[in-house]
């Protein structure tokens, strides 16, 4: 009975690790364990039904890429990591060390990074080539419907900055901006309104075109601005139509996605053994 006990206990714990981690869905023969939704769970906050739905599509994503042969070669890889490392102004060799330090091998990393670039390259080649480009009626359609979002979308301001080294020389080359004025220089700007502080811009956008801001002190010297225009001389859809074109594209892209997921899932051998 001494004997048998200890091999009891074993066999339970065996049987217990074996349901804690036990193969839980099979997407087209790629299983989710249990332990991954509990991991996922866990590291993206979020519901039981939300971690297996996210595991599911990880795994028809890459049931699809495999159907696909999507390859990545080597050259590609090492050209995608050179240009990781110089974004972040470091050396191969220190990237390895601090995905050590992290507890990531670096053939873990290159496996990682491998399958976001075939997902990658299976996203443009088998879903956004699916995208037909749209009709300057179909964007202008797009941007009426969606107004509100354009709003503070970027636009080009062309402008002529004023600096002088005191409040009284500048404002008597504003008073006279046709005549040189000593101690004001003039410097033709053409700006995106997405690159301004929030102050200059609002400071813009309250002054009329061909008109000049208040001046303001930066504390170096004082500055105003002469407004030539607030977007290339455009208005409405045709000042902000690049926005409307991105914004329109991000948009089919999501659904896109949502689509060509929907449709693998509804052609999907999903088996469900254990939740």
């Amino acid at each position: 009975m001494k004997k048998i006990l200890p091999l009891l206990i074993s066999a339970f714990i065996s049987t217990q690790a074996q349901v804690l981690d036990a193969i839980a869905i099979d997407v087209e023969g790629e299983p989710i364990t249990t332990l991954e939704i509990k991991a996922v769970q866990e590291k993206l906050q979020m519901s039981k039904q939300a971690a297996v739905e996210t595991l599911i599509k990880d795994r028809l994503e890459k049931s699809a890429i495999k159907k696909a042969n999507i390859q990545i070669s080597h050259e590609e890889i090492q050209a995608k990591v050179n240009a990781i490392a110089s974004s972040k102004g470091l050396s191969q060799e220190k990237m390895k060390e601090i995905l050590l330090s992290k507890g990531l091998t670096w053939e873990t990393y290159i496996e990682q990074l491998t399958t976001e670039m075939k997902k990658e390259r299976f996203f443009k080649e088998a879903i956004l080539s699916t995208i037909a480009r749209p009709s300057d009626n179909e964007l202008e359609d797009y941007y009426n419907a969606h107004q509100t979002e354009f709003s503070n979308a970027p636009r080009q301001m062309s402008l002529v900055a004023y600096k002088a080294a005191t409040a009284s020389e500048l404002q008597e080359a504003i008073s006279n901006p046709m005549s040189p004025t000593t101690g004001v220089s003039k410097e033709n700007i053409l700006a995106s309104s997405n690159e301004m502080s929030p102050e200059l811009l609002n400071l813009i956008n309250s002054t009329n075109i061909s008109s000049f801001t208040k001046p303001v002190n930066t504390g170096k010297g004082f500055i105003a601005y002469f407004v030539k225009s607030k977007g290339s001389g455009q208005s409405g859809y045709a000042a902000v139509k690049n926005s409307v074109m991105q914004h329109w594209l991000q948009e089919q892209r999501v659904q896109a996605g949502k689509d060509f997921l929907n449709k693998l899932k509804s052609n999907a051998n999903i088996r469900v053994i254990r939740l």
